[in-house]
C-alpha cells in the first residue's frame, strides 16, 4: 500500500514544485484542477506526485465533488508529509539552501532522522534520503511504537486523561 499523491500550499506554487521536483529526480508540471496558479511535482520514476496549490485555496465537499474555495492563507499548517527520496541528504540540504528555504537534519525521538525541509519557511516535509528510510523502515513499526507507548483498553472516545500513560496535549 501507498499513497499516490499529496497536496500542499505555497506562495509560489511554480517555484515550490520546481525544488520539490529536483529533490525527486523529476518534473514540475502545470495541475489545471487547481486552479490557474497550481503546479505538480512529479518525482523522476513517477512513483509519488505533489500538488502544489495557492496557499488559501483549501478542498470542501461540493453538491457531487470536491470544490476548491478560497479562504484567508496561514503561513502554518497542522499537517506534514514524509518523503523518502533517493539523494543523500546533503543534496537535499543544499537544494533548500539555494532555494532560500530552512532545511536541517533532525532526530525524531531516536527512532529515525529526517531533513525538516520547509517549503517556502512555512510548510514541513520530512524528506528521508535512502539511510534514513532504511533507519524509518526499522524502527518505525506498530510493535515498536505500542512498546513505547503503551496503549491502553480505554474506548476510542475515552478522554485523554482516561486514558492511561496517554502524553499530554
Amino acid at each position: 500500500m501507498n499513497i499516490a499523491h499529496v497536496s500542499i500550499p505555497a506562495d509560489d506554487c511554480r517555484a515550490a514544485a520546481g525544488v520539490l521536483a529536483e529533490i525527486m529526480d523529476g518534473r514540475a508540471v502545470p495541475f489545471p484542477p487547481g486552479g490557474p496558479q497550481a503546479w505538480m511535482a512529479w518525482a523522476g520514476d513517477g512513483s509519488v506526485e505533489i500538488e502544489v496549490t495557492p496557499r488559501g485555496s483549501y478542498m470542501a465537499a461540493g453538491p457531487s465533488e470536491v470544490v476548491w474555495r478560497e479562504g484567508p492563507a496561514q503561513r502554518s499548517s497542522e499537517t506534514h508529509v514524509a518523503l523518502c527520496v533517493d539523494r543523500p541528504a546533503a543534496d537535499v540540504l543544499e537544494i533548500a539552501r539555494n532555494a532560500g528555504w530552512t532545511a536541517r537534519v533532525c532526530d525524531r525521538a531516536g527512532f529515525f532522522h529526517v531533513v525538516e525541509l520547509w517549503v517556502e519557511n512555512s510548510y514541513l516535509i520530512e524528506v528521508l534520503d535512502p539511510a534514513f528510510t532504511s533507519e524509518y523502515r526499522e524502527s518505525m513499526t506498530l510493535e515498536r511504537w505500542v512498546a513505547t507507548f503503551p496503549v491502553s483498553d480505554a474506548p476510542p472516545d475515552a478522554p485523554p486523561d482516561a486514558i492511561p500513560d496517554a502524553p499530554p496535549r
